[in-house]
């Protein structure tokens, strides 16, 4: 008898564990290994960078011929070197290339990244998830460069660039020489270039111009970008997605219901104060609003959860369609949110 029950019990469990996993799997968990995404990621930096300083005019040619869209943006907007077609371009290449902060740039990511495999596996997963959603999209090609720092990602209609010095590790001592904020660290790791890549894409694809520029749109706007970052990747650590420590992350899932108990409270979540806006939603130490001890971006996780609770209540409403709607107030009457 005690044998059977201990049977039934194991079987119980096993029951509750697939359900759980089943349903799951029907939320964030689509099926998308049938989807074929055609990849390319070009690490054209290391054919600049690794060109012979004493031949750049003759070596750089077969990569402008063969990357002809990439370098023109690249050179004219990203780097600010110029036109190629211009007669000094190869000095000024060879100026960019022999730069000493570049050249260690292009020695510590051989260091960080002997291949890129990981990364292709996991943009391929995110780009198979972004398919499923969004089937008509096309896959922009993927160039890494070296971009002097001047920014992290560089989006067009048919490419996206990366710049791999971004993304060295929160410790990298050049972050320490650029006085980079510990805060701004936590996300130039290699693990966030998928999912800033698709975040990207969401950005460009979905600007946010709400009809009132107030608290609650700018919370449910930035809370949908990181959904739908979620969204492309379903098993993403919660730390990842959001930008966080671990600690920050326990003090927002702790502080949930009071943080929004006080912005009820104090009556911002309709204010169009642009300072006001920033402080809960705008890179910082922490969320002036909510202590010294709080994460920062507090408004943009509550914005999150206000997205996430406005997809379980309307299970009809997709991806798309809630990635086009533009009122923040809407989303919030709809979603039922009560932490």
């Amino acid at each position: 008898m005690q044998n059977i029950m201990k049977l039934k019990y194991v079987v119980i469990i096993l029951v509750l564990v697939l359900g759980a996993i089943s349903c799951k799997d029907k939320t964030m968990h689509p099926e998308v290994s049938h989807i074929n995404v055609e990849l390319s990621v070009v690490p054209i930096y290391q054919e600049i960078h690794g060109m012979d300083t004493m031949k750049v005019e003759e070596e750089i040619k077969p990569i402008l011929e063969k990357h002809p869209a990439f370098m023109q943006a690249y050179a004219h907007k990203i780097v600010k070197l110029g036109d190629p077609a211009l007669p000094d371009f190869s000095k000024r290449l060879y100026d960019f290339v022999t730069y000493p902060a570049n050249k260690d740039i292009f020695t510590k990511s051989k260091e960080v990244f002997p291949d890129f495999n990981d990364f292709e596996q996991e943009l391929e997963e995110g780009f198979k998830h972004y398919k499923y959603y969004f089937p008509e999209a096309t896959i922009p090609e993927i160039y890494l460069m070296i971009s002097g720092f001047s920014q992290s990602i560089a989006v067009d209609s048919l490419w996206l660039g990366v710049s791999v010095e971004k993304y060295l590790g929160q410790d990298c001592e050049f972050y320490e020489w650029l006085d980079i904020y510990q805060y701004l660290r936590i996300g130039m790791v290699k693990e966030k270039m998928a999912p800033d890549v698709l975040r990207a894409i969401a950005l460009t694809n979905y600007p946010n111009h709400p009809k009132v520029e107030d608290l609650i749109n700018n919370m449910v706007y930035q809370g949908k970008m990181r959904y739908f970052v979620h969204r492309m990747f379903p098993d993403i650590k919660d730390t990842l997605l959001f930008d966080y420590t671990a600690e920050q992350m326990l003090w927002c899932n702790n502080h949930e219901p009071d943080m929004w108990a006080s912005l009820v409270e104090w009556k911002h979540l309709f204010k169009e104060d642009r300072m006001m806006i920033q402080k809960y939603t705008g890179d910082a130490p922490f969320t002036s609003n909510f202590g010294n001890n709080s994460a920062p971006r507090a408004g943009e996780f509550i914005g999150y959860k206000i997205v996430e609770s406005y997809m379980k209540k309307n299970e009809e409403v997709t991806l798309k369609q809630l990635m086009q709607e533009t009122d923040g107030r809407k989303i919030l009457a709809a979603s039922n949110y009560r932490p």
